[in-house]
């Protein structure tokens, strides 16, 4: 059987004048892919204030799908584009990557409303006009960029008869001391993986990572993970072949002389990644040691944590049509 794909500009790119809340209707075919293009102007006046693409991606405070108002999706822009990675393997990509003053950038952050792009079986159901919204929460301007244009595309699959599509809602909150805390996460469908964000990454010569150590929990029982430190966390989406998540970090301005020269150059380093892990309850791709949370009473993350201060989790819940 023959199956199609429409991929179309569902907003036009335009300019993004003011800090806020913006709304926009999406397409109503069955959705398997949104494309948020940002399109900011380099403010490099000080080289080494160059925004890595996590940090353009911070132009976006929050992104949501609201379905009748109601989160479907919901995170920080720096969230989406680690779930584009931890998630779905997706490595984030750029053009016109310069560090020049009032260089245009273009950066793409891809939401995936299913497990994988252009599946039939998994991506959102059709809808009518107007109950589909995204709204989107915008900084125009931080360090390193400025002038933010802004547009979406989206991937369609008319005529798709999906029997399931994954929500993606984040939870966040400050630990209050170090020690064992723990956070409650959502019940009522099956869980493929938890996106982990904590202020504090692996670092410095005492390294003492906001979660420390994990576990999780399914009625107050051990599941999946029983012991899992941050850093072997992080780690973990290379296990299954995937590529580091290496990005342009900063930069460094070298003078040499004689004669007197300038170079510019980019080190590559992890770009903020360093703040995340994800937590894969389904590393075969079908759902075989997915955490069933339909049927519990209570689900939750512990962390023995090293340093309180603030955290997200983004659940990965599959629900059925």
């Amino acid at each position: 059987m023959s199956h199609k794909f429409l991929h179309s500009v569902n907003i036009q790119e335009r300019l993004i004048s003011a800090d806020g809340v913006q709304s926009y209707d999406l397409a109503v075919n069955p959705l398997s892919v949104l494309l948020l293009h940002l399109k900011p102007l380099n403010d490099t006046g000080t080289l080494s204030d160059f925004a890595t693409y996590l940090n353009v991606a911070g132009a976006i405070n929050r992104v949501a799908v609201l379905l009748n108002g109601v989160s479907v999706v919901s995170m920080t822009g720096r969230d989406a584009a680690a779930m584009a990675f931890f998630r779905h393997g997706i490595t984030p990509m750029q053009a016109s990557h310069q560090d020049t003053n009032n260089f245009r950038r273009s950066l793409v952050l891809p939401i995936l409303m299913g497990s994988e792009i252009y599946s039939q079986r998994s991506c959102f159901p059709a809808t009518k006009r107007g109950e589909l919204i995204l709204e989107v929460d915008f900084d125009i301007a931080a360090t390193g960029y400025d002038g933010l244009r802004f547009a979406v595309e989206t991937i369609e699959l008319p005529g798709a008869k999906p029997k399931e599509y994954e929500r993606k809602v984040q939870l966040s909150g400050t630990f209050g001391a170090t020690g064992i805390n723990d956070v409650e996460l959502p019940l009522g469908n099956l869980n493929r993986g938890l996106l982990l964000f904590g202020t504090t990454a692996f670092t410095g010569a005492s390294p003492a990572p906001t979660w420390g150590r994990v576990a999780t929990y399914l009625d107050n029982e051990q599941h999946g993970y029983s012991a899992h430190d941050w850093e072997v966390a992080h780690m973990m989406s290379t296990l299954q072949g995937g590529q580091p998540p290496s990005m342009d970090d900063h930069i460094h301005l070298t003078v040499a002389s004689p004669p007197q020269e300038t170079a510019n150059h980019h080190e590559v380093g992890q770009g903020g990644f360093e703040n995340y892990a994800f937590l894969n309850f389904d590393p075969t791709g079908d759902d075989a040691y997915s955490l069933d949370a339909s049927k519990s009473s209570r689900f939750h993350i512990e962390g023995n944590v090293e340093t309180a201060n603030a955290f997200r989790v983004v659940p990965v819940e599959r629900v059925k049509v």
